[in-house]
């Protein structure tokens, strides 16, 4: 077995200073691991952190990416195996002078037991905990052997079903999921089994990293704070700190040091002398932060992200000191829940967030882990191209959904950065649960240390229980309702008493919710599993109907938070080339794509929502099912979207409404396939979201014409101040780039923080009064028309002060007079090496232009536009540099005659 010959050098190095410093680490990372199957049939070289079916293609055992085509059940054969990691590496004399010695794994996937020179150490049974082995007794001078065995996660599921004896549903994933099941039963990224936007791969490894620590007696081990306003000039902060501790410690301090804008404020103090209980000490420092010193963390549009070191030393009697540094930020977070109207309960109760006072409208989306295999969804480019392009768009939360992975230190500090709020799932997502005692136990350890690590980010504003769970027991989802007392009775054993309980705990600074979607408060009174979850008075909703036209507002729940929903569609056609034959391309649906169609009759949706609302060439293509797919979903979600945004502020008198928060679903993909992403797997942003760039705008005008006839407009404005506005309106008729008419409001006040009704009055009155060149007939007149409407700010230069928005009156399968028209590229010139302007020309309107491009290191400031001029200029900008050669465009548009 070969020798990590990096490990002898960092460990020989270690040694050599033993007696002059407090804690010693050597990383075990490395790309000389050796692996094997059980029979040992399969072996080669290893990466840690990595996993199985990485190292099996860099050995080329797996001849092809596990994402082509069928290779999701082609290779399934990996995770029914058994797989062995070994390392080795050599100690001296010198490691003989530490009284403690651990090795320390912050991740294995899944069920593991560890032999340090052939003797077990311990074991493992979940993903989400770090484990740390003692390995005094085990650790010798000379050569050591590590061996890691990890046992099929497929058949560690099957094993717990067959010997639980109350079965816990659902029994497997639907067929269409090409999965496996009993996932339930293991503390694993529960969709690794196979979800409906992604593919079974239920893979093994050593997934995050590996250590031996060294130290003399005790260790310096987590960090939480807690930010307060004490009063009007000073910030409260409180420091929990722990200690791993063996014995009870005496004459230890700690200091804690703040650098602040203007200077380092700093707190030392004697600490524990206390009894050490289950290996653990736990101390407090408050420090006195003058507000003067520290600017206020906001979230991404109304303010600044300020983040601040904390630095925290262990210092020991022998003079021996331990430090830890954390980035952390000033703010107060709420969840309110209070009462629409005290006179009348039955109005229900609000559900919002309130930051530093401010209550704030989320907008933004639902996270999947960024890959499907966990040696592969913490690469930090990835996680900065996708939470950098959320915030391009206007996002200011981000949902950690409970069926992936609590996300990586990278994932948060970015969030934190980018002034990102966090609503944070626990990892429980569309199942009933065990409730045994070994079940409760290592949850319990996965809960406190998820807590204790990301506690301290202030991007983090909400702790929830899990996905679904409560509204598929009460809506027996799954067959609960012959066994529903056993199955609520579990769920209470688990999110309340175990979770819950360890998460109020361990965290006094945040609201926690038990599940999502969930009536919050309600919830509780009935016992945390309310009689209607869904209820549009209380809490969050989930929201998805494929069955109806998904542009028409009359099916949108008036919910007090959206926190899911969303339409399919496929991802680009250069992202589908890369996971599929030619041959697969050619006819829609072929079978590869079949299989990649993880939603119940998924395609059948999709159509029908195509083909109600768009014209359809007589034998299209799969390219054109890319772009008519991707229209569809980018105008129903900012049709859905621009109703929970304006409706903000409204309230029905059955206590309907007063919507504080739109997440759609979802913003990232696994793999190459139909799902509800704007981002695909291959980073290329779908129409969806450059549509957010417009919906998502901090200022919006929002033209409907309900079903009444009436023609409402609102206006939205996240400012924190009031402004004045004018709106513009544009009549075009269908068959001329040039408007019938325009009409220019009054002065408005845009009051800050909220939407406003400034139109309403009867569609048909109030263009006869504008324009009589749409037709004599109601038909003619919705069929031929649109509005194009636009906020200016009321000033010298009439700057423009929200994006453009549109009214169209009917689908685009039944306009009359429309002449597709001629658009072509007429300049392209670069002014700087990484952006390319592209000014385009046409002969008439052009509907959803869209420009693809082959590079996807970047994107254009627009893109699926409604071109209403004869010319407009674009702007392409990569993050590295690109030259006109490499720039090949393609433009697209809708079209309503075929050749």
């Amino acid at each position: 077995m070969r020798v990590v010959e990096e490990m002898i050098a960092a460990l020989f190095l270690l040694c050599s200073s033993a007696t002059s410093s407090t804690v010693f680490e050597l990383s075990l990372d490395s790309s000389h691991w050796r692996f094997a199957n059980r029979n040992t049939s399969v072996f080669g070289t290893g990466r840690v952190p990595g996993g199985v079916f990485a190292d099996l293609r860099s050995n080329g055992v797996l001849n092809e990416d596990p994402l082509r085509r069928y290779n999701d059940v082609a290779y399934r054969w990996v995770s029914e195996d058994d797989w062995i990691y070994s390392a080795t590496f050599k100690v001296n004399s010198s490691s003989e002078a530490f009284k403690k010695k651990f090795i320390i794994f912050d991740g294995i996937d899944t069920f593991g037991k560890i032999y340090l020179n052939k003797k077990l150490i311990g074991s493992t049974n979940n993903m989400f905990v770090r484990y740390t082995f003692s390995v005094e007794d085990f650790l010798k001078e000379g050569e050591n052997v590590l061996e890691v065995i990890i046992k099929s996660p497929i058949r560690m599921a099957n094993h717990f079903f067959n010997d639980y004896s109350n079965k816990i549903p659902p029994f497997c994933v639907p067929k269409e999921y090409n999965g496996e099941c009993h996932v339930n039963y293991l503390r694993k990224m529960q969709s690794s089994f196979g979800w409906d936007w992604g593919p079974a791969f239920p893979s093994v490894g050593i997934w995050k990293s590996v250590k031996i620590i060294m130290f003399q007696e005790n260790l310096l081990e987590d960090v939480k704070t807690e930010t307060i306003v004490a009063n009007a000039s000073h910030w409260l902060l409180k420091t929990d700190i722990y200690v791993k501790c063996f014995e009870s410690i005496s004459n230890a301090k700690l200091k804690l040091a703040l650098n602040t804008e203007k200077s380092i404020l700093s707190i030392e103090q004697d600490c524990c002398n206390d009894i050490c209980v289950e290996n653990e000490i736990h101390s407090v420092i408050e420090l006195y932060v003058p507000t003067t010193d520290v600017s206020t963390w906001w979230p991404s549009g109304y303010g600044k992200q300020p983040l601040y070191n904390l630095s925290i030393e262990f210092k020991t009697k022998n003079d021996d000191v331990q430090s830890r540094t954390i980035s952390i930020g000033f703010r107060t977070a709420e969840l309110i829940q209070k009462q629409i109207d005290k006179n009348d309960p039955s109005l229900g109760l609000s559900f919002y967030f309130k930051i530093n006072g401010v209550a704030i409208f989320a907008k933004g989306t639902n996270y999947v882990p960024a890959n499907v295999f966990p040696e592969k969804m913490n690469d930090e480019n990835v996680i900065s191209n996708l939470l950098i392009a959320a915030k391009q768009v206007h996002m200011n939360t981000i949902r950690v959904w409970g069926g992936g992975v609590y996300e990586s230190d990278v994932f948060y500090k970015l969030c934190d950065k980018l002034g990102i709020m966090v609503w944070q799932d626990m990892m429980f997502a569309c199942n009933m649960y065990p409730a045994n005692h070994q079940f409760l136990e290592t949850v319990e350890v996965e809960i406190k240390q998820q807590i204790r690590r990301l506690q301290h980010h202030p991007s983090i504003i909400l702790w929830a229980g899990n996905n679904e769970n409560e509204a598929a027991l009460r809506g027996n989802w799954y067959g609960t309702r012959n066994n529903y007392s056993m199955f609520a009775s579990d769920y209470i054993a688990l999110y309340v008493n175990t979770i819950r309980k360890i998460v109020m705990k361990e965290d006094r600074t945040r609201n926690f919710v038990v599940s999502s979607p969930t009536n919050g408060l309600k919830s509780e009174e009935e016992n945390y599993i309310a009689e209607n979850p869904y209820s549009a008075l209380y809490g969050d909703v989930h929201y998805y109907n494929y069955e109806v036209n998904s542009w028409s507002s009359i099916f949108f729940p008036w919910t007090r938070f959206a926190s899911e929903y969303g339409l399919q569609s496929l991802p680009a056609y250069q992202t589908l080339q890369k996971a599929f034959d030619v041959n697969d391309l050619i006819n829609f649906p072929s079978p590869a794509l079949i299989h990649r169609q993880h939603l119940p009759l998924g395609y059948g949706f999709m159509l029908y929502q195509i083909e109600i609302n768009l014209p359809v060439p007589p034998k299209p293509t799969v390219s054109d099912y890319v772009y008519l797919s991707q229209i569809v979903q980018a105008r129903a979600m900012r049709i859905q979207t621009e109703w929970y945004r304006k409706h903000r502020n409204t309230l029905l008198k059955d206590g309907r409404g007063l919507t504080m928060g739109a997440l759609y679903w979802q913003l990232n993909d696994v793999w190459q396939a139909p799902t509800w992403s704007s981002i695909d797997y291959d980073q290329r942003w779908k129409m969806l979201h450059y549509s957010a760039l417009d919906f998502f705008s901090p200022i919006i005008i929002v033209p409907e014409l309900e079903i009444s006839n009436n023609l409402t407009m609102y206006v939205v404005s996240d400012s924190l101040v009031d402004l004045e506005v004018i709106f513009n309106v544009e009549v075009y008729s269908w068959k001329s780039n040039t408007p019938l008419s325009t009409y220019i409001s009054d002065t408005i006040l845009l009051k800050n923080n909220s939407a406003q009704l400034i139109l309403n009055e009867n569609y048909f009155n109030w263009l006869k009064a504008i324009t009589q060149k749409c037709g004599q007939s109601k038909d003619q007149q919705i069929r031929s028309c649109f509005l194009h409407t636009k906020l200016y700010y009321n000033n010298i230069n009439m700057t423009e002060a929200s994006p453009s928005n549109y009214l169209f009156p009917t689908t685009f399968n039944k306009i009359i007079g429309y002449e597709t028209p001629n658009i072509s590229v007429s300049r392209v010139w670069q002014e700087t090496k990484n952006q390319i302007h592209v000014t385009l020309e046409s002969t008439g309107i052009g509907l959803f232009v869209w420009l693809n491009v082959t590079q996807i290191d970047g994107n254009f400031n627009e893109n699926g536009f409604v071109m209403l001029n004869k010319t407009k200029t674009v702007k392409y900008t990569s993050n590295k540099d690109i030259s006109l050669k490499q720039f090949n465009l393609e433009i697209e548009y809708l079209r309503t005659k075929f050749i």
